[in-house]
């Protein structure tokens, strides 16, 4: 098996990631990598072409990996599927799900393939409770992480929540029918903190909250249905199952410990996943259209917090301009 020759295209810190576990993706290998910034060759690995055109990393590869800021996703991806190249585009797949839908139709069109990295899929805990989650109630998730200049071309529900999103509605299997959600920018000037709560048709209930401005890494899921709770620590990759025992008196539970396996990255896993599908063969993946459904919860959850905060903006200056009553 040949293996397929990977660009990437960004050498930010996601991009820095790729290139790096590339070397360890089977089926894959990094054939180059590109960044409009010069100076950034010097984060290039060792003996890998670096270049600052992407006509000359098109040469040298079929496949590319775009971790660029998302605000140019829309334009590389659409450059790629014209020079006939897959792509493996980082989440979110596009700012917008206009966009995104242009990103799924050119690709098609274009015969290649494209996946977008909501790496979360590939976590070991994820991985752990994929096949037992079929009807949740209940699902909660906390995704805090330090300030990084990087992402702010978006707000927080895109640079971070995408990631709890991609997961809800894998899991919930369906559209929210209600989106009410608060944010606040703290140290951008776009949203950096946010909460949403989606209800969802068959009565599941979603609570997310995201922050970008915190002192430490949590990334947490907890997921309720029937008989059965799932503590999920994205960070350490580690499942907590717990159980009704109906033989209880009263009723207890059972509980089961799973940890992510030695040497498990999601991802490797993710990039070999993408070079599997290139050669047409079954693998995990997050299409599209999936990654284009996440994109539209978080337009809805943006808009909820523009309309509270356009709210709270007309009540004040109400109050402000109302006459005293001395």
């Amino acid at each position: 098996m040949n293996p397929v020759r990977v660009g990437v295209v960004g050498l930010g810190k996601m991009g820095r990631h790729h290139a790096r576990c590339l070397a360890s993706a089977e089926g894959a290998t990094l054939a180059g990598v590109m960044d409009t910034d010069p100076s950034r060759a010097a984060d290039a690995p060792p003996g890998v072409p670096f270049t600052s055109d992407l006509g000359r990393l098109f040469d040298s590869c079929e496949a590319v990996v775009v971790a660029a800021p998302s605000d140019r996703h829309e334009e590389i991806g659409l450059a790629c599927f014209n020079a006939g190249k897959h792509a493996l585009i980082e989440k979110p797949l596009a700012p917008t799900a206009a966009e995104c839908r242009r990103l799924d139709e050119a690709s098609r069109k274009a015969g290649c393939v494209l996946v977008v990295g909501h790496v979360e899929r590939w976590n070991a805990a994820v991985l752990a409770i994929d096949a037992l989650v079929w009807a949740p109630r209940f699902l909660e998730s906390d995704r805090l992480a330090a300030f990084d200049p990087r992402g702010t071309e978006v707000d927080v529900v895109l640079d971070l929540m995408v990631h709890d999103l991609d997961l809800v509605l894998r899991f919930v299997d369906e559209q929210p029918d209600r989106v009410d959600a608060v944010g606040v920018a703290i140290a951008s000037d776009r949203v950096d903190l946010a909460n949403a709560r989606l209800s969802f048709p068959s009565g599941a209930v979603a609570n997310l909250s995201a922050s970008r401005v915190s002192r430490a890494p949590i990334r947490k899921l907890r997921v309720f249905q029937s008989e059965t709770y799932f503590s999920l620590d994205l960070g350490a990759g580690s499942a907590e199952i717990l159980r009704r025992d109906a033989r209880a008196i009263p009723f207890g539970v059972v509980e089961e410990k799973i940890g992510a396996p030695p040497g498990h990255n999601p991802l490797v896993r993710e990039l070999e996943a993408f070079a599997a599908a290139i050669r047409n063969e079954p693998a995990l993946r997050a299409s599209a259209a999936e990654a284009t459904r996440v994109v539209e919860v978080a337009q809805r959850i943006l808009a909820s917090i523009d309309e509270r905060r356009e709210k709270a903006s007309t009540r004040n200056r109400a109050e402000w301009d109302a006459p005293s009553s001395s």
